[in-house]
């Protein structure tokens, strides 16, 4: 199945299967007036980005490349959680310059390059390759495996004439090693995990969206996933699902509340979702240039209740995982 049908709209709702192609250039876009955009005017409306995020032990790993069209952006970060040192390296490029992402759900190849940075991501035959090098030095090498988890895929309308695409996958199997601040070699290992979230569409002039992302092996050795936002992705069903064992289990809508500086609460529609969030460090942006801005916070999270999944009650204590909030003007 292509994403975009022949009479140029896009398929809608959750898929069984991932689309073989995405092409922007099919879908028909209106402006709210009902004029038909191509061209440029086409283009600055269409953003996409890839996330990916590596648990290992006492260090979690975040890293992304996103064009916007007016920018293109990467950033890596390794956040040590025993020692709350924390490695970070950030760029933009004005114009989208040395930066490609390629949105293909089944093979692609990206890169972001802003000295003396270089991220590269492929992906082909279900696995996905990532490299950060630094002056050509590797820092980080991975390869993070996505047979045997249910993937996330889903297409919904978004406000009055676009769609959004998302892709997201997690508790997957990681192979490769990373540099730590100190200069030591960490290699990943059988316990590690990978999350991936790829996203794309004619998203809103003005987003805003919270997001939480968390796996773990819980006391029962069952590797559980959980992947809750608000905000994107709710107007034809939502995103939210639970993992277990690489299968997947739609949720349903979730609410995000702020307690106070340090915590927050998540509840479900249905009461079967009640979670805890205690906030650590953040990756904070904080950009207004007034015809576009964003305000980014992405925390280090220790995620605390229970989820009541039919018969099963998922307990979770103190696990490690990300809380995001975004609002975006572009």
């Amino acid at each position: 199945m292509d994403l975009i049908q022949a009479n140029g709209q896009p398929h809608y709702g959750r898929f069984s299967e991932l689309p073989k192609k995405i092409d922007y250039q099919a879908y028909q876009y209106k402006s709210p007036y009902g004029e038909v955009l191509s061209g440029w005017r086409k283009r600055l409306k269409y953003k996409k980005f890839k996330f990916c995020s590596i648990r290992h032990e006492h260090y979690t790993i975040g890293l992304a490349i996103a064009d916007i069209a007016w920018a293109g952006h990467g950033f890596v970060y390794i956040y040590n959680h025993m020692t709350g040192e924390v490695q970070e390296w950030n760029a933009i490029n004005f114009l989208s310059r040395n930066t490609v992402l390629d949105e293909q759900p089944l093979f692609n190849q990206s890169f972001f390059e802003k000295s003396p940075f270089q991220i590269e991501i492929q992906h082909a035959n279900g696995v996905r390759y990532i490299r950060v090098t630094k002056y050509g030095e590797i820092k980080l090498s991975a390869r993070i495996f996505c047979a045997g988890t249910d993937p996330l895929s889903m297409c919904s309308p978004t406000g009055i004439n676009g769609w959004t695409y998302t892709q997201k996958l997690t508790t997957l199997g990681c192979e490769g090693y990373f540099v730590n601040k100190t200069g030591q070699t960490i290699q990943f290992h059988e316990r590690t995990f990978a999350s991936l979230d790829d996203t794309c569409g004619f998203l809103r002039p003005e987003t805003a969206w919270f997001w939480l992302s968390c796996n773990f092996w819980d006391t029962e050795d069952r590797r559980v996933g959980l992947n809750l936002a608000s905000g994107v992705n709710e107007s034809f069903g939502n995103e939210n699902c639970l993992w277990i064992n690489g299968v997947l289990y739609p949720l349903t809508d979730v609410l995000f509340q702020p307690e106070d500086d340090g915590s927050w609460s998540i509840r479900s529609l249905d009461h079967r979702l009640n979670l805890t969030v205690s906030t650590g460090w953040r990756r904070y942006e904080n950009l207004n240039l007034r015809l576009v801005g964003s305000q980014f916070s992405q925390w280090q999270a220790k995620i605390s209740g229970t989820i009541q999944q039919d018969d099963t009650e998922i307990i979770l204590l103190n696990e490690y995982g990300l809380l995001e909030q975004h609002y975006a003007k572009w």
